[in-house]
């Protein structure tokens, strides 16, 4: 009875002990299993560049939130325009703002980037010191531009153009190297009309008192096309490898993004003050005396298709390449 009453202990401790060691087992398992599948935080690289883009991302970049739980922004801001058509030609930039021909050449090239939304509708602007009533009154005259062969030129032409006056027969243009340059010959009074994007046509309207807008070019544009918004200056594309592996993060960011415009809208003091606080390249008061003329948009592609037909078909009557060699299908947009 002893030695069986011994045995029979041992065997229980010989269990016990396994019962132990499996248990151990099953909860590293669990431990490296839970590890193993917990998400790393998703850093997402958004690229831009200062001046309006930058508006409209002001309090985004100012609150930097989490987003869908576990995905931080990563605001890249590019310093010229090559810069931004690098990472967007590379496909570094996960989400970015660019001029919305860029947006058309990136998908003609077969490049992986939906069009999300309009972030801002034209902002440039014929400014003179003399009295200009209409487009007759610019027959004969030189014009100080900036941007040969890209938007504002093009979109000048198209609006002359539509006018009766034809470039380069009607009217002299004369381009200048940027809009940096052209604002100091029109305050200096070598030219007494002067194409200018804001914010800077609202720093030249500051400083020069008997200046002042003699036409809107997007106004002009929105006549001619029937169109509601004008033409799609700058537009939000997103990598479509990040709408298809991380949709909630997307929905999220683009609500959140559609609020930073709408607030930038209601708020320009704020926004002036997170500006200059963020350095986003747009002073204060240029921001508060410029925030109708700067026409930040924040509108949904749905809401926006047919101003980007009428910008596209456009652009290929006066410079094809501009947009790739043809005008995008509509795979090219991203609704919700």
């Amino acid at each position: 009875m002893i030695i069986w009453y011994n045995i029979k202990l041992e065997v229980f401790g010989m269990e016990k002990r396994h019962s132990i060691l499996l248990i151990v087992v099953i909860l590293i398992t669990l431990i490296v299993g839970c590890k193993q599948g917990a998400k790393e935080p998703a850093t997402i690289k958004f690229c831009f560049r200062d001046g309006i883009p930058a508006l409209t991302l002001a309090k985004l970049i100012k609150d930097n939130p989490t987003i869908a739980g576990n995905s931080n922004i990563d605001f890249e801001i590019q310093k010229t325009p090559d810069l931004l058509v690098t990472k967007i030609l590379k496909e570094e930039a996960d989400i970015a703002i660019v001029p919305s021909n860029l947006a058309a050449q990136a998908y003609n090239k077969g490049l992986s980037y939906k069009l999300v939304g309009t972030a801002s509708w034209g902002s440039i602007y014929i400014l003179s010191t003399e009295d200009v009533k209409g487009f007759e009154d610019l027959r004969g005259r030189e014009i100080y531009a900036f941007g040969k062969g890209l938007t504002p030129d093009l979109v000048l032409r198209f609006v002359l153009s539509k006018n009766g006056i034809q470039p380069d027969e009607d009217v002299k243009i004369i381009y200048l190297n940027a809009a940096s340059e052209v604002g100091p010959a029109f305050l200096s009074g070598k030219s007494n009309l002067a194409l200018l994007p804001e914010p800077l046509a609202t720093n030249i309207l500051t400083e020069k008192e008997d200046a002042r807008v003699v036409l809107d070019l997007n106004e002009e544009w929105k006549h001619i096309t029937g169109t509601k918004g004008g033409y799609p200056q700058a537009s939000l594309i997103i990598k479509s490898e990040l709408i298809e592996n991380n949709r909630e993060f997307v929905d999220e960011f683009i609500k959140l993004y559609e609020d930073s415009i709408n607030w930038a809208k209601d708020k320009p003091e704020e926004l002036g003050t997170i500006c200059e606080e963020l350095e986003l390249g747009v002073g204060k008061e240029a921001v508060i005396n410029g925030i109708e003329r700067i026409n930040l948009a924040s509108s949904p592609i749905g809401d926006s298709k047919e101003e980007y037909r009428i910008y596209f078909e456009a652009i290929m009557d006066f410079a094809p390449d501009f947009i790739g060699g043809k005008i995008p299908d509509e795979d090219i947009f991203f609704e919700r």
